[in-house]
């Protein structure tokens, strides 16, 4: 028997007197928790409650995707309203109470992910059945977007599997999969995904009493351990050199621990709810929730441009930026052909797609499909079936152009081109081109592996259709495609260049350790001085005449003296193996801070200048090539937002 409760639930009984709560979220491809879902699962508690003859509840999803993927963006969107945010913690906590209350076993039956407020429903629950192997993910992100959770995980977690390891899931926003999650307690049993419903049934008949974890584990909830606990976490925090606004979230939920840890669940519940209402008051938090949506909001662009996916894509140049896009493209299931005349080039670009497979995939199958899609070649071949072709050779404007015109003798008509060029504008490369509006630019960041953001770049005779495309191979890479203007620098470089420049031109009042540290202990991930060495001294000198900008002496000397950074092993600071070898300063310089913002303000200025020239179509844009190109912390919200809330720049 099955009975509808609302749109998202659907409740189904069977002979042995045990009710299947099946989630699904009407028009979704996954589960989400929004107010409708919380008050569709309320509605269906209640006939439970009213079920006399009730033997036991299981939780499942009817979504193939998984349990429960966590908030929906249309939830976080609200989360500036302070009122509607109170309300949905105040269901989510009635209706995960009634859950936790119910006189009869209840299992959640986990598979796929299991994240944020999913995990929160499934610790509700007196037990919890997971799906083995790699496919299962149980964690709580909330960290990672300026959050902590909302519906009871913060006082249900340590008391289930230890305050330590609870810290370690609340405060880095990791997930486990199901092996991980059976050590930790955290899961009771993990069964093959055809046999996850005997599972649960077993669990039900026996009944064999909640995990609770050993009287050490235990004894952490007393005050004395949860101050101590709270003191190391702190340390490891503070001893590394970022801004600890960074973290707001992290250190609300540290000190909910410290505070309330040891209270009763009504008081835990309660001083969850108050914790969350603090932190969201705070521009530091929603600034990091609005970095996560602005982050959706490319892939969505991405996922709605109607162009189809290139079948096989051709990769010419096996130097860094190249051997990178091809071994990425390779990883996420992309058929892909890398073409370099230099035999030593291709042996290392393989080499160093190996690594970078192994280190994602270990040792399995999927490492040899992999392995099968990349193709390498000194020759190329088949280019008259090629649909896209990225150009990653060497910067230099006749030979891309020479290459152009071969590949424009032997691919279709509707073969994309991009260029990986981080300093030539698209139209420049496109001059003697007989189809130019094929021509876009791609401006990869190194290393292409990590870095999460690639811009499209549209020249002026670029064709929406072929800026799709490039949208449409960044998104299936993985990468935040950014669609921006060919303006020279782009977007990203434009706004590291002055904070480069302005970290040369301290450099002759202060140490390059102390520029460098004040700019990492603002959040950015890596201070000027340090990034000029890695971009290349004669890189930026280029740029800043290109563009105008004041070249600071210290600057120009380094590079006629031939000290390039990193790639001469000397530059602003000194260089082996490829590591910088300074030595860094320790805590406690006081001048730090305004060093910092003398260092940060002319990005902010920049930001605004690439926003009148139209580099990009809106100011969320440029926020989104600082935080995610330029590394601009995010609890700032972007040098934009800064300047909006702060009046910086």
């Amino acid at each position: 028997m099955a009975e509808d409760n609302g749109a998202n639930c659907r409740l189904e009984y069977d002979d042995e007197g045990v009710a299947w709560l099946y989630l699904d979220c009407a028009d979704a491809s996954t589960n989400t928790m929004p107010m409708r879902v919380l008050r569709d699962l309320t509605q269906a508690v209640e006939e439970l409650e009213s079920r006399e003859e009730l033997k036991g509840l299981v939780i499942l999803s009817a979504k193939q995707a998984g349990f429960v993927a966590g908030a929906s963006n249309d939830e976080l969107e609200l989360m500036d309203d302070v009122g509607h945010v109170d309300s949905l913690m105040q269901w989510g906590h009635s209706v995960m109470g009634r859950i936790a209350s119910l006189p009869v076993p209840t299992v959640a039956l986990i598979h796929g992910h299991c994240l944020g407020s999913g995990l929160e429903l499934a610790l509700a629950c007196r037990y919890r059945v997971a799906e083995s192997g790699a496919n299962a993910a149980l964690g709580l992100p909330d960290v990672r977007l300026g959050l902590h959770p909302c519906h009871g995980a913060t006082a249900r977690l340590p008391v289930l599997i230890g305050a330590w390891q609870a810290l370690n899931l609340l405060t880095t926003g990791s997930s486990v999969d199901s092996t991980r999650a059976l050590k930790l307690g955290l899961v009771d049993r993990v069964a093959a995904i055809d046999q996850l419903r005997d599972a649960a049934r077993d669990l039900l008949r026996l009944d064999p009493g909640r995990h609770y974890p050993g009287v050490w584990t235990r004894s952490l909830l007393w005050a004395p351990m949860r101050w101590l606990i709270y003191q190391i976490r702190d340390s490891q925090m503070r001893r590394g050199e970022a801004n600890i606004d960074n973290f707001p979230a992290t250190y609300a939920m540290l000190r909910l621990w410290r505070d309330h840890g040891g209270a009763n669940l009504t008081r835990r519940l309660k001083a969850e709810r108050e914790s969350l209402l603090r932190l969201i008051s705070e521009p530091g938090a929603l600034n990091l929730v609005r970095t996560y949506l602005l982050q959706d909001r490319l892939r969505r662009d991405a996922r709605a441009q109607q162009v189809p996916y290139p079948a096989h894509v051709y990769v010419f140049g096996a130097g860094e930026i190249g051997a990178g896009v091809a071994a990425v493209l390779a990883l996420h299931g992309r058929e892909v052909t890398l073409v370099d005349p230099d035999e030593k080039a291709l042996q290392r670009a393989s080499r160093r797609a190996e690594s970078f497979w192994r280190q994602r995939l270990g040792e399995n199958g999927a490492l040899e499909a992999a392995r099968a899609r990349l193709i390498i070649t000194t020759e190329a071949e088949g280019l008259s079936e090629a649909e896209f072709v990225v150009e990653a050779i060497h910067e230099d404007l006749p030979a891309k152009k020479t290459l152009y015109a071969g590949l424009e003798e032997h691919v279709p008509e509707h073969a994309v081109i991009a260029s990986t060029t981080s300093t030539l504008l698209v139209e420049e490369l496109a001059g003697d081109m007989a189809r130019p509006e094929r021509l876009i630019g791609m401006h990869f960041f190194r290393p292409v592996e990590r870095m999460p953001v690639v811009e499209i770049v549209a020249g002026a005779d670029s064709a929406d259709w072929a800026v799709s495309t490039g949208q449409v191979v960044g998104l299936a890479m993985d990468k935040l495609p950014l669609p921006v203007r060919s303006k020279p620098g782009f977007l990203v470089n434009r706004m590291q260049l002055p904070y480069m420049l302005k970290g040369a031109e301290i450099y002759e009042r202060a140490r390059r350790e102390i520029i460098d540290t004040a700019a990492l202990r603002f959040g950015m991930p890596i201070g000027p001085l340090e990034m000029a060495d890695s971009v290349g001294l004669d890189v930026c000198l280029d740029l800043a005449e290109r563009l105008g900008y004041p070249v600071p002496k210290q600057l120009r000397e380094r590079v006629e003296a031939g000290q390039l950074g990193l790639s001469s092993g000397q530059g602003f600071h000194d260089w082996k193996h490829g590591r910088r070898v300074t030595a860094s300063v320790p805590p406690g310089n006081h001048a730090m801070q305004g060093i910092a913002r003398d260092l940060v303000e002319p990005m902010v200025r920049e930001a605004q200048r690439c926003l009148d020239e139209g580099v990009v179509a809106d100011a969320d844009l440029v926020d989104v090539g600082a935080l995610f190109g330029a590394g601009f912390p995010a609890y700032t919200g972007g040098p934009l937002t800064l300047k909006r809330e702060k009046g910086w720049g």
